[in-house]
């Protein structure tokens, strides 16, 4: 079954901006109790081949890059910087499990 939100991050492995990226997600996905069942979190290494190829669908030329979408939407996207929470976190709102 296909996630309502995707958050694909662009970078390679010994990126430390790269790291930060994923890290952020993470940390606020737990902080917000955001519903992975909903919201998948790739990381796309742009130093494999498939990380390449889909690094190339979104013309990815810069990393880190980042892009949240929604079904064939999408909603935002950064290149070459670590986004910060406040920008990316009206796309995640709807996310949260209630308690």
């Amino acid at each position: 079954m296909a996630k309502e939100i995707d958050i694909k991050v662009f970078g390679k492995s010994g990126c430390e901006f790269c790291k930060t990226t994923m890290k952020k997600f993470e940390t606020f996905f737990s902080r917000w109790k955001i519903d992975t069942e909903k919201v998948s979190l790739q990381f796309f290494d742009m130093e494999t081949v498939d990380g390449l190829s889909e690094g190339a669908f979104y013309s990815v030329t810069k990393i880190p890059a980042t892009v949240i979408e929604k079904g064939s939407d999408l909603l935002a996207r950064w290149d070459e910087k670590v986004p910060l929470s406040e920008e990316f976190k009206a796309h995640l709102e709807g996310y949260a499990r209630m308690m």
